[in-house]
Parts: C-alpha cells; structure tokens; sequence
C-alpha cells in the first residue's frame, strides 16, 4: 500500500473529498477576532467562510494544488481578512505553543490510517492551542448496517489491518487512490481524553460521502485541560 502522505499530496485538488458541512456548533466556541487553525484545509471550504465572518485564519495541508485553488483569488474575494494558508504536515505545526483559540479537523483524521499517527496529531493540536481552547473534530463513522461499508470494512481488512478502514479507488483509473478510516464513537473520545482534551460536546450525525452514500458521523468538541 503506498505512503498515504504521498498519496493525499498527489491528489488533484478538484478531486478532494468535502462533503461534510460546518456544523454552527462551532460557533458557540468562537468569538469575533478568534485565531482558528485548519487543519487539512483541503481546498478552503471552512477556512474561506469563516475568514469572511472575521475570523483570523490559518489553514494548513500537504496537497499543494488544493493550497493553490484555496489561495486564488478567486477564492477569497469575499473574505474581509484573508485566511493564511500553508504546506505543512499536522504531526509537527510550524507554530509556538499555544497560538491559536481553535483548531478544526474537519473530515481529516479519516485520511490519518495509523492509530499512532492520530495521536501525534491531536497532541500536536494541543500544543497549538491555547489554555481552555476548543478542538473541533467532525468525521466519519463505522456504518455497519450498510451493505456497501460493510463489504469494504471486510474486504480491505487484511490490507488495512484496522477496522472500519476501507480503500478508495481512482474512478478513472481503478487503482487505489487512498486509505479511509471509519472511526466508532469510542475511538473519537478516547482519542480526545487520552491527548489532553475533555469532551465538551458530542453528536451524532449523517454525512454524505463523495460518491453519495450516507454513513454514519460525529461531531465533537473537546476543551485543552
């Protein structure tokens, strides 16, 4: 299976998956002015709007043609402070401790296929973020109940060597164009508690994949202790 980082960098950014919308939760742990960091900005589709309600933004990713497509001007011609944006991995932020009041990961850790590799991540967001600030987690859950998902957890399984982890597969191309992870609630929360965050909201949801199928989600939020 090759390098999943290579894999999402390689990627046309017009072919990155952002189905999932911002859920206005978000909102109750923000105030005008606040530093919001990205991570996996994708293309910008949350940190361009929310650059345009004020918010100082930075959105970081390692695609480099999604960067571009966030950074056009085109793109942020609505925006009354534009976001900053960067190439970067989320596993070592070039950021001091403590810079920003909100971090959000918005249908990410779903690329992130090593179970060790999530835990450097929300650590990494910890460190970025300040005393009492907020991490916002929203992304996909195991979908048992459907045939397709579950096919893929079960087929893939000897190749993914997790649970709920699945391969996507180029439509042009028929190769594998990536690893996804379906996570269950217990691996979001813990994956919170155990990096330095206590759980301050928690909802299940529907999302829509790519492809239109409807899967299992959840939105979290979780306090830096």
């Amino acid at each position: 299976m090759k390098n999943e980082s290579s894999s999402w960098s390689q990627i046309k950014g017009k072919d990155i998956p952002t189905t999932i919308e911002l859920d206005q939760v978000l909102y109750e742990y923000t105030s005008p002015g606040c530093k919001i960091l990205d991570i996996g900005c994708g293309t910008g589709k949350v940190s361009i709007p929310l650059a345009s309600q004020g918010f100082c933004v930075t959105g970081i990713d390692i695609n480099p043609e999604a960067l571009q497509m966030a950074a056009s001007p085109s793109s942020a011609h609505e925006c009354t402070q534009s976001p900053l944006f960067a190439r970067t991995g989320a596993t070592h932020l070039p950021f001091p401790d403590a810079s920003f009041d909100v971090a959000i990961m918005q249908a990410f850790l779903t690329t992130i296929v090593s179970k060790d590799e999530r835990a450097r991540i929300v650590r990494e967001a910890h460190r970025a973020l300040k005393p009492g600030a907020y991490l916002y987690i929203a992304d996909f859950g195991q979908t048992w109940h459907s045939e397709i998902y579950r096919e893929r957890y079960l087929r893939d399984l000897p190749v993914t060597k997790e649970e709920g982890s699945f391969l996507a597969y180029d439509e042009q191309t028929g190769e594998v164009a990536y690893t996804a992870h379906h996570f269950t609630e217990k691996e979001l929360v813990f994956l919170l508690v155990e990096n330095g965050f206590e759980v301050e909201f928690f909802k299940r949801d529907t999302f829509v994949t790519r492809t239109g199928n409807q899967v299992n989600g959840f939105v979290m939020v979780g306090k830096k202790v």
